[in-house]
């Protein structure tokens, strides 16, 4: 009679029931997972419109060098940042400029942080299916979107978002069961977070605010003393780490420039103030429902895009922020510290660092922007939780009885769908902003050039437009750096690139704004005509010839054009320099020199006896694309 009751209750508990049972048991981890499978999905549409932007090129170019220390640790303008270098290495080496390859490892890299959220949400308050609400806004709110879509930000923030979210996990894990293995292992996710960006400096200073209000059971000045004193191992630990993160920026930094500089005392509150309201807030609860281009970036060839709030929806937003703050003081006992650690990380994390970098140098016009806000969104997360939620084993959490569970659950779900609709529908504003078409098109277009140029081609270094890197980015935004992938896709690729040619050059090139290569030549002050077509014949005593116009005290270039019988070296004289140059035997061709301004006249000496070659048209000047000759490709790609 037993064994039937028990195959009855192992058949039972197969069937219906024991599944049913199991979605109970797992409708936390379920729900979760449908949330960031619908995050990865919006994620994914929205990015479908991206495509490469300024600093993913410089990033780009730098990457396709071989996997080196120095690749990783070197000072990219006033930054440290080894991983994203690592990050950038691997799509760079596996598919040149692949944009589905680059922006699905944010996608990804943003969906194991959503898991790593749930993770720190149910250490933090235990499984509960109210842990759903924090998580969704982290996993939608549209602040991150800007983050996504220009890769070499979303390189820096979201793998710290991620190292926020597990240092948190193993932090409290570690308050609460004094295990040292846990200290460890939120020290290391700090140090994974300061390989991407020196703003993970910051989790320490939000891990001991988090303990030092929520799990040492006493007032929060007498709590901090507490933990210094009792987990003074852990606290120990991450002061190392953050020491050592300092020394090593420093010689990085000693290495280049720096960019510090302190902006006056009014842009910097009007800086703060603007983000924090204008930008901040209306992203928390699913805005800002309408974005704009960055200021001076042409519409055509916007890839990210600022916040623009309707002034009267930034009115409402404020509004229920407000209301939002004032529910939970009015409901949880210990809902105010939460608020002030999240405004402590704004201002530490996120606007600080902004004001000794970048305010100084391009003015409160950068609050507008959410890439700055954009890792305050795991931060946000937890403390709307632990402001509403009590932690686990907390006793007591509430001054007055919650609203009846049934008014409660329907208040909350209609508040969660108005900010889901919300934030998709200021996702697909966003996304409707994004105009890659043209850089796709160049991209494409170099793409073709490079792999249709003759090998032996001599490609002239220029810069890339600036739409597509900014010329600020100096060497690293010229098309032997910012195009490197795609050279790199070139099979037995022989061409090189060059500012200062010399000697005979078949094919020189440059590229022009549409990412074609045309046919190069010098164009400046040239030599005059020959009165007589003997007179090019070179003699053993050399010839003078005087150019159409001064050339200015810069390094240029001469183009020399020649026909030899053999091979002939000769001595060129420039400007007070004189340089020697070995010519083959050719046809009629062009050879070229660098050479150092001022000067008006040119004195060509053979060094070969009886040198056998007639000396063309000399010219001094800059390189520009050739007004003859077929581009290659003849015409754009599409992009």
């Amino acid at each position: 009679m037993t064994q039937t009751q028990d195959r009855t209750a192992q058949s039972a508990g197969a069937g219906w029931p024991g599944f049913a049972a199991w979605l109970t048991r797992k409708r936390v981890t379920l729900s979760a997972l449908l949330l960031i499978a619908a995050q990865v999905g919006l994620n994914s549409y929205v990015l479908n419109r991206g495509f490469f932007q300024q600093d993913d090129f410089t990033i780009g170019g730098l990457a396709a060098q071989p996997f080196s220390w120095h690749l990783l640790f070197q000072n990219y303008f006033g930054h440290l940042m080894p991983g994203v270098f690592a990050l950038a290495w691997g799509p760079v080496h596996a598919g040149g400029y692949d944009w589905g390859l680059w922006a699905g490892t944010l996608v990804l890299l943003q969906a194991l942080t959503g898991l790593a959220l749930l993770r720190a949400l149910r250490t933090l308050c235990g499984d509960r299916m109210a842990l759903l609400i924090p998580l969704g806004v982290f996993l939608f709110t549209p602040m991150a979107l800007a983050d996504l879509s220009w890769w070499s930000v979303g390189s820096q923030s979201v793998p710290i978002q991620l190292a926020l979210a597990m240092a948190i996990d193993q932090h409290v894990r570690y308050i609460r069961t004094g295990r040292i293995l846990n200290a460890v292992f939120a020290a290391l996710w700090v140090l994974f977070g300061l390989a991407f960006y020196e703003k993970a400096a910051g989790i320490p200073v939000l891990l001991f605010a988090l303990t030092s209000a929520y799990l040492i059971p006493e007032a929060w000045p007498q709590a901090m003393l507490t933990t210094l004193r009792k987990h003074w191992i852990a606290w120990a630990t991450y002061g190392g780490i953050i020491i050592a993160e300092i020394v090593v920026y420093a010689l990085s930094l000693a290495a280049g420039p720096g960019q510090v500089r302190v902006p006056e005392a009014s842009s910097a509150v009007t800086f703060g103030w603007n983000l924090l309201v204008d930008t901040f807030v209306p992203a928390a609860l699913g805005g800002p429902w309408h974005w704009a281009p960055p200021f001076g970036t042409p519409r055509s060839w916007a890839l990210y895009a600022v916040a623009s709030p309707p002034p009267e929806l930034l009115g409402i937003s404020w509004i229920l922020a407000a209301l939002v703050v004032i529910i939970s003081l009015w409901y949880r006992r210990r809902a105010w510290p939460a608020w002030v650690i999240l405004l402590g990380w704004l201002l530490v994390a996120d606007i600080f660092p902004i004001l000794l970098g970048r305010l100084a140098n391009f003015g409160t016009l950068l609050s507008n922007q959410t890439i700055y806000v954009a890792d305050a969104a795991p931060v946000l997360a937890i403390c709307l939780a632990i402001a509403f939620l009590p932690l686990r084993g907390e006793q007591d959490a509430y001054r007055t009885t919650l609203p009846p569970a049934r008014p409660r659950t329907v208040a909350i779900c209609a508040v969660a769908v108005a900010f889901i609709a919300s934030s998709v529908s200021s996702a697909i504003a966003y996304r409707s902003e994004l105009h890659p078409q043209n850089s796709r098109s160049y991209v494409a277009t170099a793409s073709a050039a490079l792999a249709g140029v003759p090998p032996d081609a001599v490609i002239y270094p220029t810069q890339v437009p600036p739409q597509v890197a900014s010329p600020l980015f100096g060497q690293l935004s010229q098309v032997q750096n910012a195009l490197a992938p795609l050279a790199d896709r070139v099979p037995g690729q022989r061409f090189r690139w060059t500012s200062s040619p010399s000697g005979l050059v078949k094919h020189f090139m440059i590229f022009d704004a549409q990412g074609r290569l045309h046919p190069a030549t010098v164009q400046g002050p040239r030599s005059y005509p020959f009165r007589h077509q003997k007179d090019c014949v070179l003699t053993a005593s050399g010839m003078v010839l005087p150019l159409t116009a001064d050339v200015y005290a810069l390094p240029l270039l001469m183009q020399i054009g020649y026909y030899a019988a053999r091979p002939v070296t000769l001595a060129v004289a420039f400007g007070g320099h004189q340089s020697q140059v070995t010519l083959p035997a050719t046809p009629l061709a062009y050879a070229y020199l660098p050479v150092q301004g001022p000067g008006d006249t040119v004195v060509i000496t053979p060094v070969t006896p009886d040198p056998k070659a007639c000396i063309g048209t000399v010219t001094i000047g800059n390189v520009q694309a050739s007004t003859t000759g077929t581009p290659v490709p003849a015409f754009p790609l599409a992009g």
